[in-house]
C-alpha cells in the first residue's frame, strides 16, 4: 500500500485488503508499522514490503503507520507564564521532534501531539519563571532554547526525542486587564504600573522595555486577593516593603508559631537562604499562603494550598514521607523536578523542595 502525496499525519490507521486472509504492506521510508491484530500489537514493521494473514472474520487485523521523520510543532502562549518579577510572557516557538518509541506514541498516548506540547509548555513555565523581564529581553531566547534542549528526558518518557528549539518572538503585552488579572494591582498601581513602562519605553529608543532588578521595582502581589503578601519565617521581607504602602487593614490573626522541636520530631525543614527551622510535628504538613496552613509562605507564586508532607510506616515500621502538590498554579519541584498533581513523591533526607520563591532542605534525625 503507497503512502498518500498529500502531508501525512504523525499517525495513521489503516485496514489493509486482504485475498484468503493474507496482506501484503509497502512501509515508505520514514514511517515504522505497527501490525495490531484483536487490539493487541503483533509486531514492529520496518520500511520494506511484508505480509500479514488474519482469519476472515475472525480477526480484525490494522495497520498504524507511525511518521518518525523529524517534524516541526509550532507552539504559541497567549499570557500562560510571568517572569520572575510578574510580568506576562508571550512566547512562540518552533520545536522539531521525532518519535523514538512509535508503540508508546501511537498506542499508549491517546493525545500525542497534545502531550508533547503540555511537557514544552510545562518546562517553558519552568524558566520562565526564574527569569527577570530584563534577562528575558537580553537572553531569554538562549535560556529557554537551552533549557529545553537540557530535559530530554521529559520527553523520551512521552515517546518523542527533541532534536532543537528555535524561539521565534518573546513579547510581553502591557493590555489592562491582563495586568490586572494577573498581577492583582488596583487601577491607581496599575495606571502607575504603565508609566513606568511608557517611560522605560521612551529612554530606550529601540522601544524595549526594560526595567530594574530590584524586585522593590515591582510590585509583588498575590494574584488571590488585592492583599501583600505576609511573611513569617526571620528574614522574610515585610509587606510593606513589598507593595510600597501599608498593608489593608484585615482581621486580625494569630501569629504563627513553630513548634519547639521535641524527641518525638524525626524530621524538620531548613530555609536554604534564611536557615530558618520548621520541625514536621503534624501529619499531613500542610503549605500554602494562607495562614490556616502549617508553613505559611510569602511568595508570590505560592498557591493558597498549595502542597502537604504525609508521614506513613512501611510494613517494615520504617518511616516514609511523601511530597504531594495539591493542584498549585506555579508547581512543586523536588530535587529539580516538577511533581505531578496530586501524585505522592517519596521524600529522603538531603532532598530540596522548591515552592515558589523558597528552597527548603529535608533533614532526618
Amino acid at each position: 500500500m503507497s503512502l498518500p502525496s498529500d502531508p501525512s499525519p504523525l499517525i495513521q490507521t489503516l485496514s489493509p485488503e486482504r485475498w484468503a486472509g493474507w496482506s501484503m504492506d509497502f512501509i515508505g521510508a520514514g514511517y515504522v508499522g505497527l501490525l495490531v491484530k484483536n487490539g493487541q500489537l503483533i509486531r514492529k514493521l520496518e520500511p520494506g514490503r511484508h505480509f500479514s494473514f488474519a482469519l476472515p472474520l475472525l480477526e480484525q487485523c490494522h495497520l498504524v503507520l507511525v511518521d518518525n521523520k523529524v517534524r516541526n510543532l509550532e507552539v504559541l502562549s497567549k499570557g500562560d507564564f510571568l517572569s520572575k518579577d510578574q510580568y506576562v510572557v508571550n512566547v512562540s516557538l518552533s520545536v522539531m521532534y521525532q518519535v523514538i518509541d512509535p508503540k508508546r506514541v501511537a498506542l499508549e498516548l491517546s493525545d500525542p501531539i497534545g502531550s508533547l506540547t503540555s511537557a514544552v509548555k510545562d518546562l517553558l513555565g519552568v524558566v520562565i519563571n526564574d527569569l527577570r523581564l530584563d534577562q528575558l529581553l537580553q537572553q531569554g531566547r538562549v535560556e529557554i532554547r537551552q533549557y529545553l534542549t537540557s530535559h530530554p528526558d521529559t520527553f523520551y518518557l512521552l515517546g518523542f526525542n527533541l532534536d532543537d528549539v528555535r524561539v521565534g518572538d518573546i513579547s510581553f503585552p502591557q493590555s489592562r486587564g491582563v495586568v490586572r488579572q494577573v498581577e492583582g494591582l488596583t487601577a491607581r498601581e496599575e495606571a502607575s504600573h504603565q508609566a513606568t513602562l511608557q517611560q522605560l519605553g521612551r529612554s530606550n529608543p529601540a522601544g524595549t522595555q526594560r526595567v530594574s532588578s530590584d524586585p522593590s521595582s515591582t510590585p509583588q502581589r498575590n494574584a488571590a486577593s488585592d492583599q501583600p503578601a505576609t511573611a513569617w519565617f526571620p528574614g522574610a521581607r515585610d509587606a510593606k516593603s513589598l507593595s510600597g504602602k501599608p498593608p489593608a487593614q484585615r482581621r486580625p490573626l494569630p501569629p504563627t508559631t513553630l513548634a519547639p522541636t521535641t524527641d518525638s520530631t524525626t524530621a524538620h525543614l531548613v530555609h536554604q537562604q534564611t536557615g530558618a527551622i520548621v520541625p514536621l510535628t503534624t501529619n499531613p504538613f500542610t503549605i500554602g499562603r494562607e495562614p490556616d496552613n502549617h508553613l505559611v509562605s510569602e511568595s508570590s507564586f505560592c498557591s493558597r494550598y498549595h502542597a502537604r508532607i504525609e508521614r506513613s510506616l512501611t510494613p517494615d515500621g520504617a518511616i516514609l514521607y511523601q511530597l504531594i502538590d495539591v493542584g498549585s498554579s506555579n508547581g512543586t519541584f523536588l530535587n529539580q523536578q516538577r511533581l505531578v498533581s496530586n501524585q505522592p513523591a517519596p521524600l529522603d533526607g538531603g532532598a530540596v523542595i522548591k515552592i515558589g520563591d523558597d528552597e527548603w532542605m529535608l533533614q532526618l534525625s
